[in-house]
C-alpha cells in the first residue's frame, strides 16, 4: 500500500537538522510524495512503508564541499595503484554498476559509497580549465550524487597579470568567462605564484615574495582573487590550499593566508565562517597556542 499511498515514516532515529536547530533528537519522520512534511493522517500512517531507525543517524542530504573524485590528478592515482582495483571489487547488481578500487575508487563505486554514508552532494575541488571536459564526463558519470567543482584560477596567467596591474574588473570578468565557460562553481587557488615557480623548479617561500616573470605576490593573489570571488556573488568563498601546505611550521603563513581576506572592505560573513573551519582543520596538530 505505501506504494500506492507515497508515504513512509523513518522511526526512532537520531535527528540532526541544523536549520531547524535540531541537534541528535529522537524523532519520527513524515514523507509524503518524496518530501518530508510535519505529520501524516491516520489513513496514510496506517499505508505508510516504516523505516526502523533505531541506533541510526537520521540527517539531511551531506555535503562535501571538498573532495577529489574527477578528473586527471584521480586518474593519475588510479594508474599509480592498480593493484587497488583487484583487490577491492564491487559486483554489478540488478540496480547498480560494478567498480573497483579503494584508495581511488572507479566513479561507480565511489557514489554508491558517498550515498550509503548519506551524502548527496560532492565538490570536486581542483577542476584545471584544460581538464574541464574530463572532470565534468566522470562527475556526469558518478551516480546518486549531486556534484560541482572548483575553477583552478591561483596561477592563470591572465589572473596573474590583471592582478599585478590592480585591474581587477578584467580579472573578475576573466573569472566570470572561465567559470562559466567551463561550468565551475567556484574558485581554487593552489599555492598562489607558487605553481608558477615549478616550472623552474623553484617555489615562494612567503606572502610577500614576488614570483617569476609575473613578479606577483602570493597576498596579491589570495586577496584578489576573494575580491573577484565577492564581485562575482559566488555561492562558495574562495578555496585556498595555502603555501607550503606539507612543510613543517607552515601554521603562520595558513594563519596570515586566512586573514587577509578579512581585511576587506565591507561584511564577509562566508569568509569568517570559512577561516575558523580551516583553522581547525589545518591549524590544530601544529602552532595552534600562537594562533588562540
Amino acid at each position: 500500500m505505501a506504494a500506492l499511498t507515497g508515504t513512509a515514516i523513518i522511526r526512532n532515529g537520531s535527528v540532526f537538522d541544523p536549520l531547524n536547530g535540531i541537534n541528535g533528537d529522537k524523532k519520527d519522520i513524515f514523507i509524503r510524495e518524496g518530501k518530508v512534511v510535519p505529520a501524516l493522517n491516520s489513513a496514510e500512517q496506517r499505508d505508510a512503508l516504516v523505516i526502523d531507525a533505531s541506533g541510526k543517524t537520521v540527517m539531511p542530504g551531506g555535503v562535501d564541499s571538498h573532495s577529489h573524485v574527477a578528473g586527471t590528478k584521480v586518474n593519475a592515482g588510479r594508474l599509480m595503484r592498480p593493484e587497488d582495483h583487484y583487490k577491492s571489487v564491487r559486483a554489478k547488481t540488478a540496480i547498480t554498476h560494478s567498480g573497483s578500487g579503494y584508495t581511488v575508487p572507479s566513479v561507480y563505486k565511489q557514489g554508491y559509497e558517498y550515498a550509503a554514508m548519506g551524502y548527496t552532494t560532492v565538490f570536486e575541488a581542483a577542476m584545471p580549465p584544460l581538464e574541464a571536459r574530463h572532470t565534468h564526463e566522470e562527475m556526469r558519470a558518478t551516480p546518486i550524487l549531486d556534484m560541482g567543482a572548483y575553477m583552478v584560477l591561483g596561477n592563470n596567467w591572465f589572473i596573474m597579470r590583471y592582478l599585478k596591474q590592480g585591474d581587477i574588473e578584467k580579472a573578475a570578468a576573466y573569472a566570470s568567462w572561465m567559470l562559466r565557460t567551463h561550468k565551475g562553481y567556484g574558485i581554487k587557488c593552489v599555492n598562489p605564484g607558487g605553481v608558477e615557480n615549478w616550472g623552474w623548479a623553484k617555489n615562494v617561500g612567503g606572502l610577500d615574495e614576488p614570483n617569476i616573470h609575473f613578479e606577483v605576490t602570493p597576498r596579491e593573489l589570495i586577496r584578489g582573487l576573494a575580491e573577484v570571488n565577492e564581485m562575482l556573488g559566488l555561492p562558495m568563498s574562495l578555496h585556498l590550499h595555502a603555501n607550503n601546505l606539507g612543510h613543517p611550521g607552515n601554521w603562520e603563513i595558513a594563519r596570515d593566508s586566512l586573514m587577509i581576506a578579512d581585511r576587506l572592505p565591507g561584511p564577509r560573513p562566508v569568509q569568517c565562517l570559512r577561516r575558523h573551519i580551516l583553522e581547525g582543520l589545518l591549524l590544530r596538530r601544529s602552532g595552534i597556542g600562537q594562533v588562540h
